[in-house]
């Protein structure tokens, strides 16, 4: 082969060999996740959030892990590795009650936990509150008007605004799940709606998942409940922009951001 025919290959071979070695120096954000969240929130959004993520020059390492992680299985996933280890909620509540003056070899970690940390753990550095993202159900139920059917679980939460009194029921404390459910059929029934709104399911819900005409958009954590062919979306954790946020910032307590995201997103089968 000719060397002016030659040269423009080893120039590609040059150039993708500094971008591997690149990306390979480039420092791991270690995410570890339980299967569950991994299936309900992570798994669609796996690669905007690396490429998110690596734009801001962090390569992102996504460990699926059983919930009784123990402290020799960190050891050896993560001995000599420095940066930040995010974990999912199942997984932060498993290790709030490791024993840090054992783990002194992932000191240099820093740890980040999602939702609650216990006044005694010392494992984690920062947190990502959970929040309800009632914002972005507001934001869904002003798209949709009268076309939806927003339900609550209980008084307590939040109140949708901008959407008729008919289209919002709240479990009474006296009432049945059964009832409840019933008393959900029949509003449907009177009105010409197909898609419900549930930031939370409970046993009510059950009887009516087996409607196949109704579309709902729920929180992610509920998602697994939903037939494919019947999900709308799901409320999650943008994890990209909520990860981005705690690297943006000194604060030891970050907002998770959450938004929706559409059935066609998660890959679902809904048109």
């Amino acid at each position: 082969m000719k060397a002016p025919v030659l040269l423009p290959y080893l120039l590609a071979l040059l150039l993708c060999a500094t971008l591997l070695a690149t990306f390979l120096l480039l420092p791991i954000l270690w995410f570890l996740t339980d299967a569950t969240y991994y299936a309900n929130v992570y798994a669609y959004q796996n690669f905007r959030m690396a490429t998110s993520l690596l734009m801001h020059g962090y390569r992102l390492q996504t460990v699926t892990v059983k919930t009784d992680v123990d402290e020799k299985f960190l050891h050896t996933l993560l001995q000599a590795q420095e940066g930040f280890v995010f974990c999912s909620p199942v997984i932060t509540q498993a290790l709030q009650n490791l024993d840090t003056k054992r783990l002194e070899a992932l000191v240099p970690l820093t740890w980040v936990g999602m939702g609650r940390q216990s006044p005694t753990a010392m494992l984690f550095d920062r947190m990502i509150v959970n929040l309800d993202g009632e914002d972005v159900w507001q934001t869904v139920v002003e798209r949709r008007k009268n076309e939806v059917l927003y339900v609550r679980n209980s008084d307590e939460q939040y109140y949708p605004t901008g959407i008729p009194s008919d289209y919002v029921l709240s479990k009474k404390d006296s009432e049945s799940d059964t009832q409840f459910s019933e008393r959900v059929r029949t509003t449907l029934g009177r009105q010409p709606i197909m898609h419900v709104l549930a930031p939370r399911l409970g046993a009510w819900a059950l009887p009516l998942l087996q409607t196949s005409s109704l579309l709902w958009t729920v929180d992610a954590s509920y998602i697994g409940l939903v037939k494919p062919s019947q999900r709308y979306g799901a409320i999650a954790e943008d994890l990209g922009r909520t990860f981005i946020g705690v690297l943006s910032t000194e604060k030891m307590t970050v907002p998770a951001v959450k938004r929706l995201f559409t059935a066609r997103q998660m890959r679902g089968s809904w048109l």
